[in-house]
This record gives structure tokens, sequence and C-alpha cells, in this order.
């Protein structure tokens, strides 16, 4: 059985744990549902943790299997330091999936006060080079989102 991370997940989780700053967020345009087939559907009973991402992640190392990022990596003020610690409580083998918006093709991405970064294909894979081994960004939803996954080999 995996164990599976969501950073980010508000009221939409879709780990067996998840992690946010807040869990009753919504907003009337924002489709959590939409991701459900890139990522993971919503789940039913994941355990919550209160945490900010921007700083170390209260886990031990490699306990997940999968960890998932779902328009949250825009929001956060130190991004490079998040991936090191997703690496860190990934076990060998494991995945991160992140989407985001393209700040090519997004106007929600620069309009939006709460996205600190944004990213493009080349951006974001040189960003998750830096930390991963093997890393593939594509284009969903006419160009709109980044879809990223990355994999932990060593």
């Amino acid at each position: 059985m995996s164990l599976v991370l969501d950073i980010g997940g508000g009221s939409y989780p879709r780990g067996d744990v998840t992690i946010d700053v807040c869990f009753d967020w919504s907003n009337p345009y924002h489709h959590p549902d939409w991701f459900d087939r890139f990522s993971a559907p919503r789940h039913k009973d994941p355990c919550l943790v209160m945490c900010d991402a921007n700083y170390p992640l209260p886990f031990r190392d490699e306990v997940f299997d999968k960890v998932l990022m779902v328009h949250t990596i825009e929001h956060l003020y130190r991004p490079y330091e998040c991936i090191r610690e997703i690496y860190r409580v990934l076990k060998k083998g494991g995945e991160l999936l992140i989407i985001c918006p393209n700040a090519k093709e997004s106007q929600a991405d620069w309009r939006d006060d709460g996205h600190y970064i944004s990213f493009t294909q080349p951006t974001l894979k040189r960003l998750l080079s830096l930390v991963f081994e093997k890393v593939e960004v594509s284009l969903i939803f006419n160009g709109l989102n980044l879809y990223c996954h990355a994999k932990k080999l060593k």
C-alpha cells in the first residue's frame, strides 16, 4: 500500500496525509476536480496536518511513495527548499506530481496576489532538475497549466 502526501490540499485533500495553512480555502473559479485525472481524486478521510510548506516538513525521511502539489508551488516563497524537503520525505522510486499555472499562457497566474513565483515549462523543469534525477514537464488544458512528473531514483 502506498502512502501519499498532498501539499496544499486545502478543502480538497487528495492524499493520505494533507498539509496546508488553511483547510477551508475555496475559490468559485477553482474547480479542483478538474485535476483529479492528473493527480488523484479527493481522499475521504485524510490525516490533516497544519503547517507551512515554506519550512521543513514535519515528517521523517523516506516515508512517502508519492507527493502531490496541485496549484500550490506558485504560492510558496521558498519553492526550492520545499522541493528539497519533498525529495527528503520521498522513498527511493517515489514520485512528485505538480500542477501549476503556465505563466506564459495563464492570466490567472499574474493576476493573483497570492502567486509569488511564476513558472513556465523550462523554469519549472530547471528548478526540479536541481533536486530530482528524472523530470518531465508538459502542458495540459490548452497550455494554461503545467503538469510535472519527477522521480527520485537514488
